[in-house]
């Protein structure tokens, strides 16, 4: 039977429906890894190839989910508590179907691209709502901080942007560090706007993670130019907020326990609720179930989680999923380093640095807020993994073929 090209194309579609709209809108997005996952099936049907391909990551992926399955499955609320993790984990797929479709770095540089243009539009109307203080899809007034306006870009919240932004700034700065293109200073214009985005957001979180990956970017490379840019990012960063009123008082405030009396409480109560619940855990999406139970006097502004990723996962299925969960992202940022030392290709590169630096982005600011638990961010964060992974399978896939 001849071979049909089309549920490839299909695919491929799909996940350039993703990086071209995951800034704009979740929803076309989602289609997109519905798309992808539609071309991969009929890849298997049709074509009698199934492509899977298996790796640590997707074992030790496999039980992580199992043991949150198992651990919703014996919670107060089974069913609330099996859908609830369908509902946040299901997102996974999309790495799965970059890590095992995409075989050339033609393709992940049409990922990449799409994402940077589509990323760019975001950015620029962020900065453009700091100045005009309304978010004009859904008419909604944001809020002021002092002289300027927190930026929500397309997501109606400013921490859920703030994390999408980073990310656009990790990729668009790897992309043109590892490019060998004479054009590439083109594309300067993303990780500026996206910097001064972040900026803009107030998400005191995201600038913790900035802080903690523009000197990793420097270390990690050794190059003097690499050096330079980390050294003068974090200069430019620490003068906007020292000579910026709004920004200083934002910063100021992270050392401020009264400003900070929520996340301390939700940890607390989060770390109370993990002594009764150590090895299974409460399941998925029942912190608010137990709140009353096991909080501590204060104040709170939310109760449906720990303001904490890991923190969250601990309660929700104890050390067993905690210690899954840290495994997980340490393979990746391992494998994405990896992949970014041993590639020649530059668009390999890129793809493998940038998700890293994403990657050690989001799991700084997940000590701060609940990152991997947003749905939107979930979506970015697994976009992010896909991008480290496909690279990563490419290399691999050179070296097989080039054994020498």
């Amino acid at each position: 039977m001849m071979k049909t090209k089309y549920p490839a194309k299909i695919t491929e579609f799909g996940l350039l429906l993703f990086a071209a709209t995951i800034g704009i809108s979740h929803v076309p997005a989602q289609f997109g890894i519905a798309f992808a996952f539609l071309g991969w099936l009929l890849e298997g049907i049709v074509n009698k190839n199934w492509q899977i391909r298996m790796d640590w990551f997707v074992v030790v992926l496999g039980a992580y989910l199992s043991w949150n399955a198992l651990s919703s499955a014996l919670s107060p609320r089974p069913m609330h508590s099996l859908m609830a993790l369908v509902d946040n984990e299901w997102p996974a797929l999309l790495m799965l179907m970059m890590f095992w479709t995409i075989r050339e770095s033609k393709t992940l540089g049409r990922l990449i691209t799409a994402f940077l243009v589509s990323s760019s539009i975001a950015m620029v109307y962020a900065i453009w709502q700091s100045v005009y203080g309304i978010e004009l899809y859904r008419n909604m007034l944001l809020d002021p901080m002092e002289r300027f306006y927190r930026s929500v870009g397309f997501y109606g919240f400013y921490l859920t942007f703030a994390a999408y932004a980073m990310t656009v700034c990790c990729v668009s700065t790897a992309f043109i560090l590892e490019s060998k293109s004479p054009t590439r200073w083109r594309w300067l214009v993303v990780p500026i706007v996206s910097f001064v985005a972040v900026i803009l957001t107030f998400a005191r979180s995201i600038w913790l993670s900035f802080a903690g990956i523009l000197p990793l970017l420097g270390l990690l490379s050794g190059k003097k130019r690499d050096l330079a840019i980390a050294a003068v990012s974090l200069i430019v960063f620490a003068t906007a907020i020292a000579i910026v009123p709004a920004l200083r008082h934002r910063a100021v405030s992270v050392l401020d326990s009264g400003q900070n009396a929520t996340r301390i409480n939700l940890w607390n109560t989060a770390l109370n609720m993990s002594k009764d619940f150590r090895v299974i855990g409460i399941g998925e999406d029942n912190f608010d179930f137990y709140f009353e139970k096991y909080k501590v006097d204060g104040f709170y502004d939310t109760t449906v989680h720990a303001h904490n990723d890991y923190l969250t996962v601990l309660v929700s299925s104890g050390i067993p999923g905690l210690m899954l969960f840290l495994t997980l992202w340490g393979i990746a940022l391992k494998k994405g380093i990896q992949t970014w030392r041993a590639s020649k290709d530059e668009v390999v590169r890129a793809a493998a640095l940038g998700g890293a630096l994403s990657l050690g982005g989001l799991l700084i600011g997940a000590l701060f807020q609940n990152y991997y638990g947003t749905f939107v961010n979930c979506l970015g964060w697994w976009f992010m993994t896909g991008l480290v992974f496909s690279a990563f399978r490419i290399q691999r896939d050179a070296d097989r073929a080039n054994p020498g």
